[in-house]
């Protein structure tokens, strides 16, 4: 509304102060996203217009609590460096006029040209030093041009003031009205041009001038009967043209202060997005590379018509892949809670992930309490295979934390291999990036069979050792048949011959120093000297670890005080480079042609819609001066019934237009229904511009009608007596006193004159006095300015309205006026330049200049329009990046998880995400024949084929999680091609503990509805290509923990024993079919489902479970013990089959092939594919 945008600009407390033009997206920019927006529309982050600070200093709102007088000062600096623009164009007029004062009056002193000519020079001489240093890189001359621009203000309004008075002075015979038209235009300009501030503008320029122009002409004037009139005229005309000049000022100073108000709320928005980008960046730079995440930013929102959707992955030769596992972990975890064991966990891969980046690994992904990575992709290097070797030594002293912390002879068992590996990401949710490749699958099975404690090298990493390290043989093939069959040769890393060498060292040695001359304990250091460094990596880590926490988490109140002020410095400091550049009136020449018209069209299009608050108040200057004329004209003009009548007419239809385009202004003030049609009038941009173009010609056309009028009105009923002449004449005889100049004046008189004039004059009834019609020229400037200032019109329009005019008025004074100028010029003793002449030319002079000056204000106009659109264009900017970013981030991690992690910023990279939830759904849906379409021959470009079509199918699943009744289902994550979901993880659930079992356990129901359709889905995508895949699916439901393990790379993960025995039903079922334990198959019961009982599962870790085959869902809800139906089997065969075919989790993408074995029961494992079976992944916590 009017009222909250004037609130906003008037307002600088604080700076608390809102933008009155919110910059809005545009809907190109929205609506790429809003496919992507919707697909969690349960899962949603505040509004996007609810910005989170998450900086000190900045309020909830994203607001800057800057110091009031730091405000008012940084408002100054910008609103008078903004206003310096407009001081050429008052030099530009001021030069006008000399030359007019030069030109025009032909019969002068020689120390009146002397002045005249020196006034001249000076302004030439000032408008040279405005340029000096203007451009210079050297700090004397910039501090000279800065100088410059605050002197020169006061200087050349001095020197105007001086200019004036020198020629009034200096005039042989002068009156108030002959420059008189320069005067109003002077005390006009001082308001609109010089860049001064307003107590100075004012209360001494402003009265200064005001004074000067009224008191000097009067004082110098030749003895005139009428003196006392004119003064009063003069006054009212000077008065109107600075009340114009004030109107104008505070309009543009409004302006100026949105444009500075929304300069600081956008930099406020910008630097809380820049704050939240930056913290989504390094959130999601933390889960996915670099690479990745920009390619998958710039394709978010994209539409493609390629047949398959669009696969992030990339093949990458010569990479080092580590895997690690914890030796004897599975045996401690029964000792320790879930939270305690996820805490642990976290812990240890905290410093892990220390220890990668210290190594320059890059981290995959966590299985359980396995945790791998690689080094030499995306990125080549050299080393990979020496940096990976010093990572997996390192790893294996990290582990005595947790032999410390548990008390248990735990142990790392590590395995390198070098080769070829496919990395990117599947799917359309929950995104991670791995590495796929039977060499990835090779350096599974060398961790897997190797020793606790020790790091297992292939001959394939040892080639690119360089003899770094001492090895001795390992035998490794004896004991995985899958490296004997790859030809592999495995070695033990015995010795490290040349020690890594340590970034950190420096940095360690001068935080001891400090430490030391602080007086701080150093012993936890001194070991160092002592070992090598391969010893000393641990202690690198924890030492550099410890001190960031101690120097930038647990921050004391005075810490996070200064902490404020450097983010209040920075802030202004930003603010104040933001308006230090915001050097638009030069810049815009770029993009505008020389009319000032945009070169883009729609950017000209939104320029002539677009109205700025308050832009209709300059109309009342045409109001204002067509009441003066009624009053000016009272007092030096002829009092007619006509003229009255002439002046006061458009008044009517002037201020009708005025009142209903200002009416939205004052929405407060005014009924609704006024306002509401005041606002439909001026969203119409032809009605706004022809109602101000009808008000400009009323004002100017009602002038010259007047002058028509005026001398119709002589000549018709003969005013002008030859009694009043003689009077008149006779007082001019006695103030030269000497006869033959009378008989010299009045023969010049009656020569000049027309004899019919002179005789009318001379035979007319004395009725009123005589007056004088240069006032009507004068006038004139008045309606000039008036015109120029109306804000609903471009600046050619303006320039050919005021052109019009003065052009008009000017014939007017030279061919219709001539006799009345005839008989004022005789008053004035002839002089030798007629007055029309010089009213006409002092006319042009203030149309030039108000010419350059309509420009100028739409040139402004045009600067601070193209900043809003820039500072809107930027906001969307920003907010398009965050809303990729935010895209992406909770791809990789649910919207909660997310939001905790972004919001808090000041979190320790170790502290520890996690949540327990009582009753959750879990499901496990593999595809183990999926290992063998797998293939890396070149026909499938070494393999990455068929994971397109592995990504077909993963996506395919994702996008069923878009279907409105699966929304509170979550993907957890992807193991090769084993799918893993969940339901029931949902913080704003909250079900009475009382609840009936088909209302606590509705999503385990959904869940189940989720699997058939994975059915469907994979069904459909084996008829379209000919494949034969299938589903083997486990479902269990129970109390799980769900947390992040590795802040610094946060994964996430749910745990519990609910998430092993849903593993393990899908690792013991059959392909095909969904497997239940008993209690599950209970509860589902009670939704109609049937069931077929499989009889007793050997489970590992839980013994014998009564498990059941899912057989669909009844059209009518039976009794639950006839929902089951009895197995024909016998239990033993699957007892056996299970335990002697359990598959390692970690075994991605080959089919473990016995040949000594060969099972032929349906319902036989078979190995998982991708990254592994995740039954073993899932046991820490059994």
């Amino acid at each position: 509304m009017p009222e909250e945008k004037e609130k906003s600009s008037n307002n600088l407390e604080n700076g608390q102060a809102t933008s009155t033009a919110p910059a809005t997206a545009s809907p190109t920019a929205t609506g790429k996203l809003k496919h992507q927006r919707q697909k969690t529309p349960t899962r949603r982050r505040p509004h996007d217009d609810e910005v989170v600070a998450g900086g000190v200093g900045i309020t909830g709102g994203g607001v800057v609590i800057l110091p009031q007088h730091v405000l008012n000062e940084l408002y100054h600096n910008y609103s008078i460096k903004q206003r310096r623009s407009g001081l050429k164009w008052f030099l530009f007029a001021a030069i006008l006029f000399n030359l007019w004062t030069i030109c025009i009056p032909w019969e002068q002193a020689v120390p009146t040209r002397v002045v005249n000519c020196c006034m001249l020079v000076a302004y030439l001489a000032l408008t040279a030093l405005l340029h000096i240093g203007r451009r210079s890189e050297q700090p004397s001359m910039r501090s000279l041009h800065q100088a410059m621009l605050t002197i020169i203000p006061k200087a050349l309004w001095f020197l105007a003031m001086l200019h004036f008075a020198a020629y009034v002075m200096l005039q042989a015979s002068f009156s108030p009205r002959d420059v008189l038209g320069w005067a109003i235009l002077l005390n006009f300009l001082i308001y609109v041009t010089l860049p001064l501030p307003l107590i100075f503008l004012g209360l001494v320029v402003g009265f200064c001038t005001y004074f000067n122009c009224l008191s000097v002409p009067v004082a110098f004037s030749r003895p005139d009967p009428l003196i006392s009139d004119q003064a009063a005229a003069n006054a009212v005309l000077i008065a109107t043209g600075a009340v114009i000049g004030l109107l104008y000022y505070f309009m543009g100073e409004a302006k100026q202060k949105r444009a500075f108000l929304e300069a600081k709320k956008s930099l406020e928005v910008k630097m809380v997005i820049e704050e939240q980008s930056a913290e989504q960046e390094r959130l999601l730079l933390s889960v996915l590379p670099k690479h990745v995440a920009i390619k998958m930013r710039e394709d978010l929102g994209s539409s493609t018509s390629e047949a398959f959707k669009k696969i992030y992955m990339s093949r990458h030769e010569n990479v080092s892949i580590l895997y690690a596992d914890i030796v004897g972990f599975t045996a401690i975890s029964s000792t320790y809670s879930a939270q305690d064991l996820v805490k642990m966990l976290n812990e240890l891969f905290a410093r892990f992930d220390r220890l990668a980046e210290k190594y320059q690994q890059l981290r995959i992904k966590i299985l359980g309490d396995c945790y791998y990575c690689i080094s030499g992709a995306p990125d080549e290097r050299p080393d990979h295979a020496v940096m990976c070797v010093h990572m997996g030594l390192s790893m294996v002293k990290a582990i005595k934390y947790v032999q410390q912390k548990a008390n248990s002879p735990v142990d790392m068992r590590v395995g390198i291999h070098t080769g070829a590996v496919l990395a990117g990401i599947l799917g359309q949710r929950q995104w991670q990036f791995d590495v796929y490749s039977k060499d990835v699958e090779l350096a599974n099975k060398m961790e897997s069979s190797g020793k606790a404690g020790r790091v297992h090298i292939s001959d394939k990493t040892l080639a690119f050792l360089n003899g770094e390290f001492e090895v001795e043989p390992a035998f490794g093939e004896k004991r995985e048949e899958l490296l004997r069959i790859a030809g592999l040769k495995t070695f033990f890393i015995t010795k490290v011959v040349k020690p890594f060498a340590s970034p950190c060292a420096k940095k360690i040695n001068e935080t001891q120093r400090e430490n030391s001359h602080n007086g701080s304990n150093g012993s936890t250091g001194g070991g160092l000297a002592t070992t090598d460094d391969n010893e000393a990596t641990l202690d690198d880590e924890e030492l550099l670890a410890e001190s960031a926490t101690t120097n930038g988490q647990h921050l004391t109140p005075e810490a996070e005080d200064e902490e404020e002020q450097v983010k209040l410095e920075n802030f202004k400091q930003r603010l104040k480079d933001e308006l230090v550049t915001r050097d638009g009136h030069e810049n815009l020449t770029k993009d505008t042609n020389i009319f000032l018209r945009f070169k883009n069209p729609q950017l000209e299009q939104a320029y002539a819609i677009y109205r700025e608050p308050y832009s209709s108040l300059p109309l009342l200057a045409a109001l204002l001066v067509q009441c003066i004329d009624v009053l000016y004209s009272y007092l030096v003009l002829p009092r007619s019934t006509l003229h009255f009548i002439n002046i006061a007419a458009p008044l009517v239809p002037i201020a009708m237009l005025v009142v209903i385009s200002i009416a939205e202004s004052f929405s407060g003030m005014l009924p609704k229904f006024f306002v509401d049609v005041s606002k439909r009038f001026n969203d119409i941009t032809f009605v706004r511009e022809l109602a101000a173009i009808i008000i400009a010609l009323t004002i100017g056309l009602s002038n010259v009608i007047d002058m028509f009028f005026f001398v119709t009105f002589l000549r018709t009923e003969h005013i002008v007596s030859e009694s009043e002449f003689n009077a008149t004449a006779s007082e001019v005889i006695m103030v030269e006193d000497g006869g033959q100049i009378l008989e010299e004046e009045m023969a010049t008189a009656e020569h000049l004159l027309p004899e019919s004039f002179v005789e009318q004059m001379r035979d007319a009834v004395p009725t009123e006095r005589d007056l004088y019609p240069s006032y009507l020229s004068n006038f004139g400037v008045l309606i000039l300015i008036a015109i120029a200032v109306i804000a609903q019109l471009t600046h050619l329009t303006k320039i050919l309205l005021l052109l019009s005019i003065a052009a008009l008025h000017c014939y007017f004074n030279i061919f219709i006026m001539q006799d009345l100028y005839a008989l004022e010029d005789d008053l004035a003793h002839q002089p030798i330049i007629s007055t029309r002449y010089c009213a006409s030319g002092l006319l042009l002079v203030a149309a030039l200049a108000l010419s350059t000056l309509a420009r100028h204000m739409d040139h402004e106009d045009r600067v601070i329009f193209k900043w809003k659109t820039e500072v809107a264009e930027q906001k969307e900017t920003a907010n398009d990046m965050r809303q990729r970013n935010e895209a992406l981030v909770y791809n990789v991690l649910p919207v909660h998880v997310a939001e905790h992690f972004m919001k808090n910023t000041k979190r320790s990279h170790d502290d520890l995400y996690s949540q327990s939830y009582a009753e959750v759904g879990v499901l496990f849906a593999s595809m183990p024949n999926f290992s063998d379409f797998y293939s890396e021959e070149t026909v499938n470009n070494q393999g990455l084929e068929c994971l397109r079509f592995l990504n077909e199918v993963i996506s395919d699943f994702d996008a069923l999680l878009e279907l409105p009744q699966f929304q509170d289902i979550i993907k957890i994550k992807t193991i090769g091609s084993t799918y893993m979901a969940a339901s029931g993880i949902n913080l704003q659930r909250n079900l009475r503990t009382d609840a009936p079992i088909t209302e606590r356990w509705s999503h385990l129901a959904v869940l189940v509805e989720f699997a058939l359709e994975l059915k469907h889905a994979l069904q459909n995508i084996n008829e379209q290509s000919f494949n034969h895949l299938v589903l083997k699916m486990g479902i269990n439901h129970g109390p799980i923990t769900a947390g992040v393990i590795g802040a610094r790379k946060p994964h996430y993960d749910i745990w519990g024993n609910t998430v092993n025995v849903s593993s393990r039903m899908e690792s013991t079922g059959k392909a095909g079919a969904i497997q239940v334990t008993e209690e599950t198959c209970n509860i589902l019961q009670q939704f109609g489902y049937t069931f077929l009982q499989r009889g007793l599962v050997a489970v590992k870790g839980k013994g014998q479970l009564m498990t059941y085959y899912l057989q669909g869902k009844s059209q009518s809800n039976p009794d639950p013990a006839a929902s089951v139906e009895l197995h024909a089997e016998t239990t033993e065969t699957p007892l056996e089959l299970t335990t002697e075919l359990e598959v390692d989790i970690k075994t991605p993408l080959l089919k473990l092939k016995n040949p000594d074995s060969a099972p032929t029961d349906a319902s036989a494992p078979e190995s998982s594919v991708g990254n592994g079976n995740v039954a073993e992944s899932q046991s820490l916590l059994e």
